[in-house]
């Protein structure tokens, strides 16, 4: 079949205008994908460049098509495009402005009537109302195309309204909303393409276009779709994808205002109004003051002198309900100002809060000096008086010692003397050591004395001193070594000087859990004990070391000292 100049020329219009449209789709999805963070949003944009790809390379191959039955074929692929390029386009819009995936459920209902739709085209054969003519270069529309393509509209409509509901408050178009509503009705170009041509089939409208007759559809939502994205993509659209930066802008936590040249606020966003109380966006520091119940009129002048310095600024401002709230000025190349507002009342309690409890600190700290010194004050006493304790039985047992020694050497022959008098110096020598042992805090006993070796020690012939050691015995620490020891010394001192014995036994056993000393003399005894500082210091001495010491007489046959230290670890 011989095809007419006419016709000709229709075909080279559809397939240069379909192929220039693809190509141009092509490179611009290509580049949005390669620079785009890949997010949902990304993917459902694609699914909708994707069937309007598919829209247009099945016209161009309908268009070249040779045979009737291949003709058919891509008409059916053209229709499934349509048909799915208004489920993708919902979920698109859907995503953009919920922030989320349709559910499966809706996804389900959403499929029902483009199924539906598609069935009756891909069974017109049989049915012929989809078309109700239809050869290799002409067709004519059943009633059945009507009802689907009002159905495709519905879907068409219901997208592109969720796409441009708030387009034109996008950051970009601030004091310019008229080309914002411009880009907007781009958006319509599908609905508007689609109905004059489905018109002028029908006969209501006559072609007005330089170009042959063809459906310039797939072209109209081709370009719709560039010019939606254009100027979506200046704000890093699919970056921050799925919310603008307008959206971005209302829900940071610092709220931000914009002073213009002239000093006129505007840019208020919901998060300045919510912190202030207010009604609406401010337009001069006197509205703000006069719309928030917050302000008041030092905290405005206060502003509008933080709003005339030039350079970057902080300011931190006391509300009326005493909340903080900083403020900072950033200059902007254009002569406006943005003014970040931040509740800080939290880091202000935080602050006051450290505070108060760094003056706390300093106050415990000056009582624990205090009681440091004081605690040291003691020791100093305890030792002193520790120290003073050991001297007492150190000279009382020594000096005891030397004068009955020296009564006997006076009644002695020479021989006999000067051995008693070397015993003397002996003893007084030890004494001596033991003094300046106490005084240089290195304990009156030798390190290497036991306390065996040192009630031994006490042995002299002023007196008879018989020692039984009961157990088995084992070493005591250093204060328990000590504690005994000092208690014997004090016994034999005390049985010569007031006692005036001739004998004395001790008693030493050894517990596996305790020491117990029994000390009896033959001297006079006392009807009344009288503790003097010897036998209170050894009653204190036992007592720290959790011992226990008692004393008794009858005044007739002696004294007698019963004393019992728990077995501790040695030091």
């Amino acid at each position: 079949m011989e095809i007419s100049d006419k016709l000709a020329l229709e075909f080279h219009t559809i397939l240069l205008s379909h192929a220039l449209i693809l190509t141009m789709l092509i490179s611009f999805t290509s580049y949005v994908f390669f620079r785009a963070k890949k997010s949902d949003l990304l993917y459902s944009y694609l699914s909708v460049v994707g069937m309007i790809a598919l829209w247009l390379t099945s016209k161009i191959l309908k268009t070249l098509s040779p045979v009737i039955e291949l003709r058919w074929l891509f008409i059916v692929i053209q229709y499934f495009a349509i048909d799915c390029l208004g489920i993708c386009l919902l979920i698109f819009a859907y995503i953009y402005r919920k922030d989320k995936r349709p559910s499966k459920r809706l996804l389900i209902l959403w499929g029902l009537l483009p199924a539906i739709a598609f069935i009756c085209v891909i069974t017109n054969p049989y049915h012929m109302k989809f078309y109700a003519y239809f050869d290799i270069y002409k067709d004519r529309f059943g009633p059945i195309f009507y009802l689907s393509q009002s159905i495709q509209y519905l879907y068409l409509i219901s997208g592109i309204f969720l796409l441009s509901h708030d387009f034109t408050v996008q950051p970009g178009f601030q004091g310019n909303r008229n080309l914002g509503r411009l880009f907007a009705v781009f958006v319509l170009l599908p609905l508007i393409a689609n109905a004059y041509y489905i018109l002028f089939k029908i006969g209501i409208f006559h072609w007005v276009f330089p170009f042959p007759v063809f459906d310039f559809t797939p072209i109209a939502a081709a370009i719709s779709l560039m010019l939606f994205i254009v100027p979506t993509l200046a704000f890093r659209f699919f970056d921050i994808a799925p919310i603008s930066l307008g959206k971005l802008y209302e829900i940071v936590p610092q709220g931000l205002l914009y002073m213009d040249s002239n000093s006129m606020l505007y840019g208020a966003n919901s998060t300045l109004i919510s912190l202030f109380s207010l009604t609406k966006s401010p337009v001069s520091w006197s509205s703000f003051e006069s719309e928030s119940c917050w302000l008041s009129e030092d905290i405005t002048k206060s502003l509008i002198a933080f709003s005339r310095q030039e350079n970057e600024f902080e300011l931190e401002l006391t509300l009326v309900d005493n909340r903080h709230i900083k403020v900072e000025k950033h200059p902007k190349k254009n002569g406006h100002c943005l003014f970040c507002f931040t509740d800080i009342s939290e880091i202000v309690l935080t602050q006051h809060l450290l505070a108060e409890q760094n003056r706390e600190l300093e106050a415990v700290n000056e009582k624990l000096v205090h009681m440091a010194d004081t605690k040291k004050a003691l020791a100093i006493a305890q030792t002193k008086a520790q120290m003073a304790q050991n001297v007492h039985d150190i000279l009382g047992h020594s000096l005891t010692v030397v004068i009955g020694t020296a009564e006997l050497a006076s009644g002695d022959p020479p021989s006999e003397a000067i051995k008693k008098a070397d015993q003397i110096e002996e003893l007084l020598t030890s004494s001596l050591n033991d003094i300046k042992n106490v005084h240089y805090g290195k304990g009156a006993l030798p390190s290497e004395t036991t306390l065996l070796k040192a009630i031994e020690y006490l042995k002299n012939d002023n007196i008879d001193i018989q020692i039984e050691v009961q157990g088995q015995a084992y070493e005591l620490n250093t204060q328990q070594t000590e504690a005994v020891y000092r208690l014997a010394q004090e016994a034999v001192t005390n049985a010569i000087k007031h006692g005036k014995a001739k004998k004395i036994h001790m008693f030493l056993r050894f517990y596996p859990n305790q020491v117990e000393l029994y000390i009896l003399d033959n001297g006079t005894g006392c009807v009344h004990i009288e503790k003097n500082f010897g036998l209170l210091g050894m009653e204190a001495r036992f007592s720290a070391l959790l011992g226990e010491v008692s004393f008794a007489s009858d005044g007739e046959s002696g004294f007698t000292i019963h004393a019992t230290l728990p077995r501790q670890s040695r030091v």
